[in-house]
């Protein structure tokens, strides 16, 4: 089939007409990386190679939309992309993509999150080596952040308890089962729990 006719879209892309008929849509930016042109052969072996070059275009498309919402770890935004239907090869060319603009860096990302975690939700050390981890950061950057941070588990327990209960110096046995729970499940050590709640042992 030979092009015989160009015709940009309101949404941008390129429509190609082929013998006189539509024959594909195709983002402006794979449209000038694959070279079509009135006159140019094309058919559906091109168009295959094509269809290629559109989904890692919309894969990184669609990496922007999502780290214009929030910040990810690679691993992270490249889940997501699979989750969209993306195939591996896409999905991985927009994440490196994304870092080579800077726009991805997993210990910037590890100390923002591990700073949210510790500060504003009372989580323990372990609790959220767990959380970033989930996230697909590495292990020595996790603990790098942690060491950098020096924070006292013991002082951000205690803070949780405050938040949760005016006096802390007088609680009935019911709350303190909560505040257990509740401990427990921000991964605190029963040493560190014990000692926040004022536990007889």
């Amino acid at each position: 089939m030979i092009i015989t006719g160009l015709k940009k879209s309101k949404r941008g892309n390129i429509l190609i007409y082929a013998d006189e008929k539509y024959f594909a849509s195709i983002p402006d930016e794979v449209f000038i990386k694959q070279g079509f042109r009135v006159g140019g052969y094309i058919d559906e072996k091109i168009l295959s190679v094509a269809l290629t070059d559109i989904s890692d275009y919309k894969a990184k498309e669609r990496a922007l939309n999502l780290l214009s919402f929030r910040a990810h770890s690679k691993k992270e935004l490249e889940q997501k992309l699979k989750q969209k239907s993306f195939d591996e090869s896409s999905a991985r060319q927009a994440v490196e993509k994304m870092s080579e603009l800077g726009l991805l860096n997993d210990f910037e990302f590890a100390k923002s999150l591990a700073n949210e975690l510790i500060f504003r939700k009372f989580y323990s050390g372990s609790r959220v080596k767990y959380e970033l981890s989930k996230k697909g950061i590495d292990k020595n950057i996790v603990d790098v952040i942690l060491e950098e941070m020096d924070f006292d588990e013991f002082e951000i327990a205690k803070k949780f308890v405050q938040k949760k209960c005016q006096n802390i110096l007088n609680l009935d046995e019911k709350i303190k089962k909560r505040l257990i729970s509740s401990l427990q499940r921000l991964g605190y050590s029963w040493d560190v729990i014990k000692n926040v709640v004022d536990i007889e042992t």
